[in-house]
C-alpha cells in the first residue's frame, strides 16, 4: 500500500512543485541590453513596488530605492538588476509610469517577455 501511495503522490508533488518553479525568475537573469534598459527606469529614492501575481501575492510591497546596480551573474552571459543589494525579477517589479497614474511593469519596459503579470497595478 505504501508503494502504491508513493507512486501516486510523488508524480503529483513533482507536477505541483514544477508549476511554481515555472513562475520563478521569469526576468531575473536577463541579457545585458534588457538589464541596462531596465536600469534607466530606476532612480535613487524612487518608490517602486514588488508584486508577484503568479505567486499568489495580493498586495504590492512598496520599496524605496536606496541603491541600484546592474551586472553579470557569473552564469553564461546573464545579467541582473539589483535594487538595495537584492537581485530583482523585472516581471514582478513595478515603477512609476509616465503614461498612466498606476505603476507599470518593469519587464514590459525593458522588453523581457513575462507571463501572467499585469502591465499596470493598483498600489
Amino acid at each position: 500500500m505504501f508503494k502504491t501511495l508513493l507512486k501516486i503522490l510523488f508524480p503529483t508533488t513533482i507536477i505541483l512543485f514544477s508549476t511554481q518553479i515555472a513562475y520563478a525568475d521569469q526576468c531575473s537573469y536577463i541579457d545585458k541590453e534588457e538589464a541596462l534598459k531596465a536600469a534607466t527606469f530606476l532612480k535613487l529614492n524612487q518608490l517602486i513596488y514588488l508584486f508577484c501575481e503568479p505567486c499568489g501575492e495580493t498586495r504590492p510591497q512598496p520599496v524605496t530605492i536606496q541603491s541600484i546596480s546592474v551586472g553579470t551573474v557569473g552564469y553564461q552571459n546573464f545579467w541582473q538588476v539589483s535594487i538595495n543589494d537584492q537581485g530583482v525579477d523585472l516581471a514582478y517589479t513595478y515603477v512609476p509610469s509616465t503614461i498612466e497614474t498606476k505603476p507599470i511593469n518593469l519587464a514590459a519596459l525593458a522588453g523581457c517577455p513575462a507571463r501572467d503579470v499585469s502591465i499596470f497595478i493598483n498600489p
